[in-house]
C-alpha cells in the first residue's frame, strides 16, 4: 500500500491532503437530512399507492398502523367496506389453564374483529390512495346510490383510530358496525395442524356497554384478563369521524376499558393530533433518503419503511408476523429461526436504530426468560430461545427436540447478530459492554457445551436442525452461528480491554473448531448431509450472508461461494419469497448488482401483493423487509471494517444516489452515482475512529469542513479505490469528489424503468 507525503492534486489523486475547497457543496451530519436538499412532499407523492378499485382482502386493503394498533381497509362484499383492527400485544393467556398444549394455542395473538360499514347502494368502483408520506389512507367509494368518501389514519402518537366519512346523493355515514372476532387462536382454524388441544374452549362471549358516549365491546378471556374494543361515532352535517381504541389487560389487573376510554378522551380533547401524526410521520422519514432509476423498486423501498414504523416503535412490542394487521394465519407468534432477523435487518442501514429497540429491549426484559431455555444445568451460563415464543421469550430448548426436527440451538446467536449490529453502527459502548456482550457470551456457551472433541482434538457439535431442512451433526446453521460469536467476544474483549477470563478459551475453541462442511457442490447442511433437494432457508450458508466470515474479499472462496450459491438456487420448486432476498443479498456481496437486481425483481414479480404484503399460509412480515435490506446493500455495505459504497449497482442504472444512510462505524454516508459511475461521495464521522473507503472513483478531490488537511492512504485493486483515513474527528464530514459532478436537488434525475408505477390496486 502505498503511503502518500506531498501535497499534490492531480488528474488521478494519490496525495493525502488537500487545501479544504467547499466551494459551496454543503455537509451536514444532522439526524435528519437537511431542508432544502429534497422537496419531500413532491418526491414522496411519488412513493404513494393508488387504487382504482377496492381491495377485495387482507393482501390487497390499505394498511395502516403505528407500532401498536392498525387498521387495514377492503371491500367485504358489493355493499360493505371492511376496516379490520388490530394490536399487536394482545394475545391469550391460557398457559396455567392448559399446560400441555403448544404456546400457539395458549399464547397466540388473538383477532380484534372489524368494523363493516354498508352501503346503500351496490359499489361500482373507488379512487383510494394510502399517503406514506402522512401516513393516511384516503379516497371516494362510488356506487349505484352517489358516493362515499373518507379520511383514515393511526395517530403516530396516540393510540387511536380515526376514520372520517362524507356521503353524497342517497349515500349515507350511518352503516358502522363492529363484528368482534372470535377470540380463539387462529391456528386450531387451520387444516393441517397434528399439534391441536383435544380440549380448547373459547374465550368467555364478549359483553357489550356504553357510556358516556362511548360504546365498549370487551372480551373477556379465561385468565381473568381481557381486552376491549372502544369506539365513538361523531355526526355534524351529514359527516362522520369514527374513532376507536383499544384497551388490553393480559393477567387480569388493570381497567381495559378504563385504558380505551381514556385514549379516546384525550384525543377528541387534542386538536393537534393531526399535526402532530404528520410531524411524526415527516420526521421519520427524513433520516435517511434513497433515490432509484427504478421507480417500482423504489417505491417498494419506501413504503417497506411506512411498515417498518407501522409495525414496532421504540416503546411498543417487538414485531411477529403480522404486525397490527391481524389474519386467518397458522402462526400466531414470533418466529426466531429467520422471522424476526430478517424483519429488523433494514433498520441499521436506513438509519433508524431507534426502531431496535422493541427487540433489543424485550431481549433484555426478558433476559431471565432466555436463561430458563436451556437445560437447569446450564443456565449458570448460558441462555436460547427456541423456533418460536409469545412476547415474555419462554420457549425452552434441548437436546430431546431432535426427534422432532426441532432442535435448532443457534436462534439467539443469530438474533444477537442483529442487536451486536446495534452496536457496530451506533458504536455504543456503554449498550455493548452491559447487555450485548454479556447476553452474546451466555449465548455461545449453550453451544460450547454441546461441542464434543474428537482424538484429534477437533470440536464437533452433535446432532442439531439445520432450520426447515435436516438434521445433521456438524450443522453449518450451528458452526457458523458459534464461529461468528466466538470472533466476536474475542474482538470486543480485546478492543474493549475487557480481560475476560474464557478468552483463552475461545480461542483455543475456535482454533479447533471443525471446518465447515463442504462438498462437490459447496457447502453442505452439515456432516455428510448434501442439499439435494430444494430448500427455501438459507441457513447452511450463514457464514456467507449475514456473518460474512467466508466473503467475496477473500479470493480463495469465491469459487466456493459461487457453487453454493448456483447450488442453492437450482432447485426451485421450495424457493419462497425470503430465498429470493438471500439471493439478492448473497450477489449483492459478491459485487453482482445484475443478479441481485434479477432475483429481487422476480420476487416483485411472483410474490409480493399489491400492498406490498407478503403471504404464505398466513401473513409473514419480514420477506418484503429483507428486500429493502437487499435493496440497501446494492447501495452500500459496511461489513469487515470497509464502507463499499455503490457496491452492486445494475449495469442498466445510470443514475441512483442516497443521503445519510447509516454505515458500520457510526457513519453518516451520502453518495450520487451519475452516468454509470459514482461522482460524489460524503461522509459524517459520529464516534470518531478510522475510515476505510471502498469505491469505483479513480480520480478525486477531498475535502473536510474540520481541517484543512486530511490525511490519508490510498490503494488500487481490481478497479476499485480503496481509501484509508487513520482518524477522523467527530462531527467532521469528509467529501470525495469527482471533476464531473452534478449538485442537483434529490433525486436529481428521471426514472427510466417502470415510470408510471404506483403499488395498489390499479392499472400498471
Amino acid at each position: 500500500m502505498k503511503h502518500h507525503t506531498l501535497l499534490q492534486h492531480c488528474r488521478i489523486i494519490v496525495n493525502y491532503s488537500l487545501l479544504l475547497l467547499f466551494l459551496g457543496v454543503p455537509f451536514w451530519g444532522a439526524a435528519q437530512v437537511p431542508a432544502g436538499e429534497v422537496n419531500w412532499p413532491v418526491f414522496m407523492a411519488r412513493q404513494n399507492l393508488k387504487w382504482d378499485q377496492p381491495g377485495k382482502d387482507y393482501y390487497s386493503g390499505m394498511i395502516l398502523g403505528n407500532g401498536l394498533l392498525g387498521t387495514n381497509i377492503y371491500q367485504e362484499n358489493d355493499s360493505s367496506i371492511r376496516f379490520d383492527i388490530g394490536r399487536t400485544d394482545v394475545v391469550d393467556h391460557r398457559e396455567k389453564l392448559l399446560p400441555n398444549a403448544g404456546k400457539l394455542y395458549t399464547q397466540a395473538r388473538l383477532p380484534l374483529g372489524y368494523f363493516t360499514l354498508k352501503t346503500a347502494g351496490k359499489i361500482t368502483g373507488a379512487k383510494m390512495e394510502l399517503d406514506i408520506y402522512n401516513a393516511t389512507a384516503s379516497g371516494t367509494v362510488f356506487t349505484t346510490q352517489g358516493t362515499l368518501s373518507f379520511t383514515a389514519f393511526v395517530a403516530a402518537t396516540q393510540n387511536v383510530i380515526s376514520i372520517d366519512l362524507k356521503a353524497t346523493a342517497k349515500e349515507q355515514a350511518r352503516g358502522w358496525k363492529w363484528n368482534p372476532g372470535k377470540s380463539i387462536s387462529p391456528r386450531y382454524f387451520q387444516s393441517y395442524p397434528t399439534d391441536k388441544p383435544v380440549n380448547y374452549p373459547e374465550n368467555p362471549p364478549v359483553k357489550w356497554s356504553t357510556a358516556k358516549g362511548y360504546t365498549f365491546c370487551s372480551q373477556p378471556l379465561l385468565n381473568n384478563g381481557g381486552y376491549t374494543t372502544a369506539y365513538k361515532i361523531l355526526s355534524n352535517s351529514g359527516a362522520q369521524q369514527l374513532i376507536v381504541s383499544v384497551g388490553y389487560d393480559g393477567e387480569g389487573t388493570a381497567d381495559e376499558n378504563k385504558e380505551a376510554e381514556n385514549n379516546l378522551r384525550r384525543f377528541e380533547n387534542d386538536k393537534q393530533s393531526l399535526v402532530s401524526h404528520h410531524n411524526w410521520w415527516h420526521q421519520y422519514y427524513q433520516k435517511s433518503f434513497i433515490a432509484l432509476p427504478d421507480k417500482r423498486m423504489e417505491n417498494f423501498y419506501w413504503i417497506q419503511l411506512y411498515k417498518l414504523a407501522s409495525v414496532t416503535r421504540a416503546d411498543k412490542p417487538v414485531a411477529d408476523l403480522m404486525g397490527p394487521w391481524t389474519a386467518s394465519t397458522p402462526w400466531p407468534a414470533i418466529w426466531w429461526n429467520l422471522n424476526a432477523q430478517l424483519t429488523y435487518s433494514p433498520i441499521f442501514t436506513a438509519n433508524h436504530l431507534e426502531l431496535g429497540e422493541s427487540l433489543f429491549s424485550s431481549l433484555n426484559r426478558n433476559r431471565q426468560n432466555l436463561i430458563n431455555n436451556v437445560p437447569e444445568q446450564w443456565r449458570n451460563d448460558a441462555a436460547a430461545i427456541g423456533r418460536s415464543s409469545a412476547y415474555g421469550l419462554v420457549s425452552p430448548i434441548s437436546e430431546d427436540e431432535i426427534s422432532k426436527g426441532t432442535f435448532e440451538p443457534a436462534n439467539l446467536t443469530w438474533l444477537l447478530y442483529y442487536y451486536y449490529q446495534y452496536y457496530a453502527y451506533s458504536r455504543d459502548e456503554q449498550t455493548l459492554k452491559t447487555k450485548i456482550y454479556p447476553l452474546l457470551k451466555r449465548s455461545a456457551n449453550f453451544l460450547i457445551h454441546q461441542l464434543k472433541p474428537d482424538d484429534r482434538g477437533i470440536y464437533h457439535f452433535p446432532m442439531s436442525h439445520s432450520p426447515e431442512y435436516k438434521n445433521a451433526e456438524d450443522a453449518n446453521y450451528t458452526l457458523a452461528s458459534l464461529s461468528w460469536a466466538l470472533q466476536t467476544l474475542i474482538k470486543v474483549n480485546d478492543e474493549q480491554q475487557l480481560n475476560d477470563a474464557d478468552a483463552g478459551k475461545w480461542k483455543t475453541i475456535l482454533k479447533n473448531l471443525t471446518p465447515f462442511p463442504v462438498g462437490e457442490s459447496g457447502f453442505l447442511i452439515g456432516k455428510d448431509v448434501p442439499l439435494n433437494s430444494s430448500h427455501r432457508h438459507y441457513s447452511h450458508l450463514l457464514m456467507i450472508y449475514p456473518y460474512n466470515l467466508v466473503n467475496w474479499d477473500q479470493p480463495e472462496n469465491r469459487a466456493l461461494i459461487s457453487r453454493s450459491l448456483q447450488n442453492w438456487l437450482s432447485y426451485k420448486n421450495a424457493l419462497a419469497g425470503f430465498s429470493f432476498t438471500g439471493a439478492a443479498s448473497i450477489y449483492a456481496g459478491t459485487g453482482n448488482g445484475d443478479m441481485a437486481y434479477q432475483w429481487l425483481n422476480e420476487l416483485l414479480d411472483r410474490f409480493i401483493q399489491v400492498n406490498t404484503l407478503y403471504r404464505e399460509s398466513g401473513p409473514v412480515i419480514e420477506t418484503p423487509l429483507a428486500a429493502a435490506t437487499s435493496i440497501q446493500e446494492m447501495l452500500l455495505q459496511s461489513w469487515g471494517g470497509k464502507i463499499r459504497v455503490f457496491p452492486a449497482i445494475p449495469t442498466s442504472w445510470q443514475n441512483t444516489s442516497f443521503k445519510q444512510l447509516l454505515a458500520e462505524g457510526a457513519f453518516l454516508v451520502s453518495a450520487d452515482w451519475q452516468k454509470g459511475s459514482t461522482q460524489q461521495i460524503q461522509i459524517t464521522s459520529l464516534k470518531g475512529g478510522g475510515l476505510t473507503l471502498v469505491t469505483d472513483m479513480p480520480e478525486f478531490t477531498i475535502h473536510s469542513n474540520k481541517r484543512i488537511k486530511v490525511d490519508f492512504r490510498i490503494q488500487k485493486t481490481a478497479g476499485k479505490t480503496i481509501i484509508e483515513v487513520a482518524k477522523t474527528i467527530i462531527g467532521e464530514t469528509i467529501q470525495f469528489v469527482s471533476a464531473s459532478f452534478e449538485k442537483k436537488q434529490a433525486p436529481g434525475f428521471p426514472y427510466s424503468k417502470y415510470q408510471d408505477w404506483f403499488w395498489g390496486l390499479n392499472k400498471k
